[in-house]
């Protein structure tokens, strides 16, 4: 199994994604679950309105044949940055969009969400971020 997670392209440029790689090797939170033989990978969406990222998913195809897997053996993780009102932006706006670019590609086990930060936890409380949908 293979896990992609998909990093905003603009919030890679100031995040290392270290957390998120961090929570995957630890098994915490969102990546609880996985057994410690999955493999991880983390790309960006290719930036605004994530149409760069079906020639990432064609290419990832293509590599996941020759190496005799299959679309059914990933799990495709939405960063947090992508998918939450967190500390670098607002829930991205075309998140539905790469959701269907994915499905249309054949990649239909999709997760929402990687790394949670306490602060940003805190926050949904207050009522400063929106929940998680």
């Amino acid at each position: 199994m293979l896990v992609v997670i998909i990093q905003c392209e603009d919030v890679v440029k100031r995040c290392s994604g270290f957390l998120c790689m961090n929570d995957f090797y630890e098994k915490i939170g969102k990546f609880e679950n996985y057994s410690d033989d999955v493999r991880y990978m983390a790309i960006t969406c290719g930036g605004c309105c994530g149409n760069l990222l079906t020639p990432k998913l064609e290419n990832l195809g293509m590599r996941l044949r020759k190496a005799g897997l299959n679309k059914d053996d990933v799990v495709i993780h939405f960063a947090s940055c992508v998918c939450s009102d967190n500390a670098h932006r607002l829930p991205c706006p075309f998140m539905n969009r790469m959701k269907a670019l994915l499905k249309r590609k054949g990649f239909n086990n999709i997760v929402l969400g990687t790394h949670v930060s306490k602060k940003a936890e805190e926050k949904r409380r207050a009522g400063i971020y929106k929940k998680w949908e």
